[in-house]
C-alpha cells in the first residue's frame, strides 16, 4: 500500500475542503442570524408587556405619556446596540469570507501547479499560473481595503455609542 499522494486527489481534497470551510461558515452566519432574531423578538416582546404594565399602572394620560416614553427609549436602546452588534458581525463575517476564499484560491493555485507537468517551470514569471497569481495578489488587495473599509465605519460608530445610550445626543 502505497501513501504517495495522487495529484488528482489532491485537487479533489483542496476543492472540496473550500466547500465544506464555506459551508461551515454559511452555518456559523445563520446561527448568528438566529440569536439576533431572538434577540429583536424578545426586545419587542418587553417592549409590548411594559407598554401594557404602563397603561395599567397609568392614572391619567401624563402617567401614560411617561410611562411610554421610557419604554420608547429602552426599546430604541435596545435597537442600537442590536444594529451595533450586527454590524460588528457583519464586518467579522466579510473578514472570515475573504480569508476563507484566500486560502481557497491559494490551495487550488498551488493544486493546479503539481497538476501541471512541469510544475517547477511554471513558478518561473513566465510560467503558467503567474496569472493566478496576479489575479490573487489584486483580489488579496481588494478585500484588504474593504475589510478596513467596513472595520473603519463600524469603529466610527461605534465610539459614540456610551454617549447616545443616556440621550447624550441631546447634551444633557
Amino acid at each position: 500500500m502505497s501513501n504517495a499522494s495522487h495529484a488528482s486527489f489532491n485537487a479533489y481534497r483542496s476543492g472540496s475542503s473550500a466547500v465544506l470551510q464555506w459551508l461551515v461558515h454559511q452555518q456559523q452566519w445563520r446561527e448568528q442570524a438566529v440569536n439576533l432574531l431572538q434577540r429583536r423578538t424578545a426586545r419587542d416582546r418587553a417592549a409590548l408587556e411594559a407598554t401594557l404594565e404602563s397603561l395599567r399602572g397609568a392614572q391619567s394620560w401624563s402617567d401614560f405619556g411617561a410611562a411610554s416614553q421610557t419604554v420608547w427609549r429602552n426599546y430604541l436602546i435596545a435597537s442600537a446596540a442590536l444594529w451595533q452588534e450586527n454590524a460588528a458581525a457583519t464586518v467579522q463575517a466579510t473578514g472570515v469570507w475573504a480569508n476563507a476564499a484566500r486560502d481557497a484560491m491559494q490551495q487550488w493555485q498551488d493544486t493546479l501547479a503539481g497538476l501541471q507537468p512541469g510544475a517547477a517551470a511554471a513558478t518561473s514569471p513566465d510560467g503558467v499560473v503567474q496569472p493566478m497569481r496576479e489575479w490573487m495578489a489584486a483580489f488579496e488587495r481588494a478585500m484588504s481595503v474593504a475589510t478596513g473599509a467596513a472595520g473603519v465605519a463600524v469603529a466610527a460608530s461605534t465610539t459614540d455609542a456610551p454617549a447616545h445610550a443616556h440621550g447624550g445626543q441631546h447634551g444633557r
